[in-house]
């Protein structure tokens, strides 16, 4: 992502879909996670993205690529407070150049394993990643989930009730908020679940914490407006469909032997979550 690819990682959100003919204006719904010790979801998700790489007017690099995932949430366990232990198994399959053979692409599969700690209204109080993760995309995907996630009210709502999710940022030199509307505009029926309609829109700032690599150093932040819709199945407590938009601007200070470099990362990319499969305990 789930940015990322790993925007994809771990999805909490509500429902929609549209209306199957009847009145479901008064409808009142509880958005809650249902999650239970030996439940297991499996999502398919596709993203198609563009990405173009500049340095002041200079255009350093542009491509596109399509990204297949399959990804599995196996509920291990329940504590006493609701907080469930979700262990999240994302492989993913994309297309680069072969260097082998110029001219031609090879296909690269990659796994990400992550332990996530969900409490039953969809905040992320923890998240555990491979040692092997290295610490820019670890302090990344916690940061996303810090304010990706939506974190449903409490009580019975009805469609057309929304709130706002606000988080400070702390950068360098600046401290900046970054804030996603949630609206529920529907209640409707979805791949055979009773779902409540839920559109977002906002943004989100992630820091990109700095790296060496080659003994080169990078750092940066992201600015990403992220808008979409999740359908979720309220009854069972399950994500059913999300599609996200995401445009991002990814700057960057590559430094080098001394020499400090600037560039700028704008990217489009549009997903879709979809689950297929719904084991019960």
């Amino acid at each position: 992502m789930k940015t990322p690819a790993t925007v994809i990682f771990g999805l909490v959100c509500f429902a929609l879909i549209s209306l199957t003919g009847c009145d479901t204006g008064d409808r009142k719904v509880t958005l809650r996670l249902k999650y239970r010790p030996g439940m297991k979801l499996v999502y398919e998700q596709t993203t198609k993205r563009t990405t173009r790489i500049t340095a002041g007017d200079s255009l350093i690099e542009q491509s596109g690529h399509f990204y297949d995932a399959n990804v599995t949430f196996n509920i291990i366990s329940l504590d006493e407070d609701g907080v469930a232990e979700v262990l999240d198994s994302t492989t993913w399959s994309y297309e680069v150049a072969d260097s082998a053979n110029p001219g031609k692409m090879k296909q690269v599969n990659r796994t990400r394993v992550s332990t996530q700690f969900i409490q039953p209204d969809g905040r992320c109080v923890d998240l555990g990643l491979s040692p092997n993760e290295n610490i820019a995309t670890v302090s990344w995907l916690k940061s996303y989930f810090e304010q990706g996630m939506p974190v449903f009210p409490e009580g019975e709502l009805s469609p057309g009730y929304s709130w706002t999710q606000t988080t400070k940022v702390m950068l360098p030199d600046e401290t900046l908020d970054a804030s996603t509307t949630y609206t529920i505009k529907s209640i409707a029926r979805e791949a055979g679940y009773d779902c409540a309609v839920i559109e977002f829109d906002g943004n989100m700032i992630i820091p990109v914490v700095e790296t060496e690599v080659d003994n080169c150093s990078r750092e940066g932040y992201d600015e990403i407006k992220i808008s979409g819709v999740t359908y979720f199945a309220y009854k069972e407590g399950i994500v059913v469909i999300e599609r996200q938009g995401w445009q991002v601007l990814g700057h960057r200070r590559k430094k080098c032997d001394g020499i400090v470099d600037r560039y700028q990362i704008n990217s489009r990319s549009d997903l879709e979550f979809t689950l297929t499969r719904f084991e019960k305990p």
